[in-house]
């Protein structure tokens, strides 16, 4: 009998494969170590047993606390919108996105240059995110310099809140910033019990490479871990720079920082989920720049999802340009990038909507586009259905050779109720005529992607916070707002 759908599946690794890259993990990480620089994580991995040498930093993992680690993780979890139809399940099969962060630039809608962003840019980023269907993590996406540095973040996640209604990253910047984001997090969800049930604010912890977790990114870890909310261990190492220049060898140490990461987080909460991270690349020598839109991010990319899957992690993966512009380089680098990415399984693409040039520049269009490519992909990813009324063989005998499906009222029925399940129906993607598309001014992607862009900031409406909750979340910016000043005066 047919299966009822056939799907496409990328694989690079062998079951051996992936044996010997957790073997070289574990021996990296019993032999190695790894420098813990925040104090009370080292404190956590001296009492499970770790070999410490204090002046260094330094720990030595042994191989049962990697496994007990993995063996304690979650493959699935809900992560909570604001709204119950905002809820994702992460870890059920279907690829979630979000967008590029902490961007320098922002392409000007209306100029096309690259320039600071204001807060207005943040709102309107989040705003249109909240409108694209294939966004499932909605947050700003761009670096903005009009507030006090370490009340930054909270700024944002407060004017965040108000804008979408999507899953949210909290402030990641260090302890203090991701302590001040749980307890925004904690009104949101009813108290800080609720936000314990219902993981809200996810952390995001970067190991630096090679093999280091420095202190303000473990401090966030520590935070996050304690209230249960997700946390994602995302490794940015560059083969040939800050790790080997073969991509086995960069396999090998990012698994050992992302896997380390998991047995501190473990030892700070059992409960925790953790999502195996990267958005690792190659450094191109001869620019001296990360290759981040490459074909070795691509590889390194299904070789993780692969490592993540069998360990019973989720995964997030790498889509990325270093593109200047939303240009042609931009579109292949990221579709190739996201197709890879969706196609090996991974759980989330979350750092890829709206960004390129290696994540330092945003743009609106993009972000459009970025959306109509992921329309694609996952279309592709959907596969074939193979049910037997697929098969059409009704219509197929009653019109017969040399006959016509849009004459037939039985066979345009069957079309029609099947049609959004079998054709990808696009947005911005243009299918007219020659004659059709020069009639109506031969616009180029760019200038329809801007032009949807625009539409979509005119019309959206986010659904608005409850005012006794929107006072509550500002009081606590007005606070951390204060304490900054204040900070600056001493």
């Amino acid at each position: 009998m047919a299966e009822p759908s056939a799907k496409p599946r990328m694989e690079l690794l062998s079951r051996d494969q992936l044996d010997r890259i957790h073997e070289a993990t574990l021996t990296l990480l019993e032999r190695t170590g790894v420098k813990v620089k925040e104090p009370r994580a080292f404190a956590l991995l001296k009492e499970s047993g770790c070999e410490i040498e204090p002046p260094r930093e330094l720990v030595r993992i042994p191989r049962h606390l990697v496994g007990e680690a993995i063996r304690k993780n979650l493959r699935s979890f809900p992560w909570y919108g604001r709204r119950a139809a905002d809820t994702i399940q992460v870890g059920e099969g279907r690829t979630k996105l979000g967008p590029g962060s902490s961007c320098t630039h922002l392409i000007d809608l209306d100029t096309g240059k690259p320039r600071a962003a204001t807060s207005k840019d943040a709102i309107d980023c989040v705003r249109l995110m909240d409108a694209l269907e294939h966004v499932s993590i909605n947050f700003t996406p761009v670096s903005v310099r009009e507030h006090p540095p370490q009340a930054e973040s909270i700024i944002e996640l407060a004017l965040d809140l108000n804008h979408t209604t999507k899953c949210l990253d909290g402030g990641s910047f260090n302890g203090q910033v991701a302590r001040d984001s749980l307890r925004i997090g904690a009104i949101l969800a009813g108290g800080e019990e609720e936000l314990r049930k219902r993981p809200t604010l996810a952390g995001y912890v970067d190991p630096v490479s090679p093999l280091v977790h420095d202190r303000t990114m473990t401090e966030t870890l520590l935070e996050y871990a304690s209230m249960g909310q997700p946390l994602f261990l995302t490794c940015l190492d560059l083969a040939g720079a800050s790790a080997p220049v073969t991509l086995a060898g960069t396999l090998v140490q990012q698994n050992a920082e992302v896997l380390s990461g998991l047995v501190i987080a473990k030892l700070a909460n059992p409960r925790v989920p953790v999502i195996y991270g990267t958005v690792s690349s190659a450094m191109d020598l001869r620019a001296g720049t990360a290759a981040s839109g490459g074909p070795e991010a691509t590889l390194l990319s299904i070789a993780s999802v692969q490592l993540a899957h069998s360990y019973g992690m989720p995964a997030t993966a790498c889509a990325q340009s270093d593109a200047k512009i939303p240009d042609a380089q931009a579109a292949y680098e990221k579709a190739l990038g996201l197709a890879a990415a969706v196609w090996a399984g991974a759980d989330l693409v979350d750092l890829y909507i709206g960004s390129f040039e290696a994540f330092n520049t945003w743009a609106l269009e993009q972000a459009v586009i970025d959306n109509e490519v992921a329309g694609m992909v996952f279309r592709v990813a959907d596969g074939l259905a193979l049910d037997e009324e697929a098969f059409a063989l009704p219509h197929l005998d009653r019109i017969g050779a040399g006959g016509n499906f849009l004459a037939d009222q039985a066979a345009l029925r069957f079309t029609m109720a099947r049609l959004r399940g079998e054709h990808w129906l696009p947005a911005l993607t243009d299918r007219r005529s020659r004659a059709a598309w020069e009639s109506a001014a031969s616009r180029d992607l760019r200038t329809a992607a801007r032009e949807r862009a625009r539409q979509i900031l005119k019309d959206h409406v986010v659904e608005p916070l409850d005012p006794s909750v929107a006072r509550a979340i500002q009081a606590i910016v007005d606070e951390v707002v204060r304490r900054e000043l204040k900070g600056r005066v001493a």
